[in-house]
This record gives structure tokens, sequence and C-alpha cells, in this order.
């Protein structure tokens, strides 16, 4: 929703969540110069994605001439990160923008790395009852049937195998504690989900103020789609005021027992009370059961998706 915000404003672009930070960076990237056939391996994969959606194959020679065009802008020898702000210059100045917004929620484990690459640069770190987003989480693989053409068949089988409550408490433990960690520092702004759904244009005006960008009201006209839970309609417009619960419907008592007990006390210190539940010992002992069989199986499933798999598993479940 966020990156749907930001891109109807005039002077911003939204970039389709490249997961760059991770999947295509590591740290021992920095510095690290590119030969032209990685850097243009690297743009063509990007220019995929932003084209043609996230689950798209990078056909060669597809994007080779526009990759070239951006490799040509560079200095002799950049690394990936270089070659990766070059493509979110590019594509911003070829829609008529100028500011460009990356949206990748693991981002949040690479903030330090982001203001480091981008000095100056905005982040906005957006909270969200860790309820609502395990409802997200476990319908998620119900996207292909809800508007999201092109996700393969592998894909639903792996967002089925990540989700655990458990697993993804640890996760939301993770990426608080990855955002606190920069509470304050310049250009770090952060807002609440719930804020966001209750009270839109005033939350939205209030980013911008941070953000020194003039508020649109085109940017409240965001689509209907993206959600787990609804069909996509994107003929309606509007930010939908009735998300901020659904999760009470949609989770059974032991996963949000689960939940509330790991992550109880991040959750008082954003204003999340936690609901009164009695799941019972026996649907608690099926859920702790499952555990280690679904980490086992979303650690096979997302190997492909980590550039240095120490490195991401550190940071988004060994901190938590």
């Amino acid at each position: 929703m966020m990156l749907r915000i930001m891109n109807n404003h005039p002077l911003v672009h939204g970039i389709n969540e490249p997961h760059f930070y991770g999947t295509y960076w590591a740290p021992a990237d920095d510095g690290k110069p590119l030969d032209r056939r990685a850097a243009m391996e690297l743009l063509t994969k990007l220019l995929t994605r932003q084209r043609d959606g996230f689950f798209a194959q990078a056909v060669p020679g597809k994007y080779d001439g526009e990759a070239a065009r951006i490799l040509s802008g560079l200095p002799a020898g950049p690394d990936r990160k270089d070659a990766y702000a070059a493509f979110m210059a590019y594509e911003t100045k070829r829609n008529g923008k100028r500011i460009p917004c990356e949206k990748t929620p693991q981002n949040v484990f690479y903030m330090a790395e982001i203001m480091r690459h981008f000095p100056g640069a905005k982040i906005i770190v957006m909270y969200r009852d860790p309820r609502a987003v395990l409802l997200s989480q476990k319908r998620k693989w119900m996207r292909k049937d809800l508007g999201m053409s092109g996700m393969p068949d592998k894909e639903v089988r792996r967002l089925r195998m990540n989700y655990h409550p458990y697993t993804i408490a640890r996760l939301w433990n993770s990426s608080f504690d990855a955002a606190k960690r920069h509470k304050g520092a310049p250009g770090v702004v952060e807002v609440r989900f719930e804020d966001l759904t209750s009270e839109p244009e005033a939350t939205v005006r209030g980013l911008c103020l941070a953000l020194n960008i003039p508020f649109e009201p085109a940017m409240l006209e965001v689509p209907h789609a993206g959600s787990s839970s609804a069909m996509d309609d994107p003929s309606r417009k509007g930010i939908r005021t009735d998300r901020g619960e659904s999760w009470k419907k949609g989770l059974e008592e032991a996963e949000v027992a689960i939940c509330q007990q790991t992550c109880g006390s991040r959750m008082a210190q954003l204003g999340y009370a936690q609901a009164e539940v009695s799941p019972g010992t026996l649907k608690l002992a099926a859920e702790w059961l499952r555990f280690p069989f679904k980490l086992a199986g979303a650690f096979v499933l997302n190997l492909g998706r980590m550039r240095n798999v120490v490195n991401t598993v550190q940071r988004r479940l060994m901190r938590a």
C-alpha cells in the first residue's frame, strides 16, 4: 500500500520490490568491481522485475540495450550497489519523475547499508500489528487466485511452507528490533499501519511533511489490490479502513497465543493490546509439532533467494 501511495505523487516513482539487498547484494560485494557481463546480468534481472513482474524470468537480450545505456553512465568498475542506484535513477527519469521509491519489506534489515549507500535517503518504517501480519502471511499463498497473475505453483508451495505463527512472530520481532536500532536517525520516519488506515489523510500529510514533499490528494487514491484476503479490484480506489482487526476472524486462538507470547513486550511499545485467548493444550502442541518441519522446509525452499545464506539468516532470525 505504501508504495502505491508514494507512486501516486507526481515527483515519486515506485520501484517494484527488486529484493536487491539479500538476493543480489551481500556485504562482501561492497567495493568489489563488477565485470561487464555480471553488471549486464544484474541490470537485466532488475529491469525484468520492474517491467514484467516479480516472477518473470529474465529473457536473454530483451533489455540489453537499456542495460548497456545504464552501464555506460557509470564510472569504470562499478560494484553492485552502483548498478542498483543507476537502475533506480534510470527508471525514475524514464517515467518523468525525480525521486525513486523502493519498497522491499526485508530492507528493514539493511537500513545501515541503505543509509551508507544513499546518503540523505528517507526511510519509511511502517509497523503493523503482528497478528495482522500473521494473517497476511498465512493467506499470502492465495494471492494467485486473488489477482496476482503469473505466480508460479512453486511460489505457492514456498509461501505455504513459510508460514508458521512462531516463524512469522520471530521475523516480526527481528524487524521491530532492526527498525528501532535506527529510531531517531536522520531521514527515518515511523508510522503505524493502523494509523494510516484509520486516518489516511492526516497520516499521509504527516509523512509528506517528514519527507519534505508536498501533499497531493491523489496519493490517497490507491487501487484496491495486493490484499491476501480480498480479490483485487483496481476500479475501486482509496485507502481501505476495514483491515485493522481482521485477524480476529482469520487466526486460530493457538496462533494468536503463540504470537502474543513471542511479541508481547514489543507489541506493548506500539500500543497493541493483547487479546484474551484459550487455545487449549492439544492445539498448541499441534502447532509446535509442525514447527521444525515447517522451518526445515522453508529453509530449503528459500535457499535460492539468498545471496549469502548465513548473513541473511543472522539478520532475519538470529537477532530476535
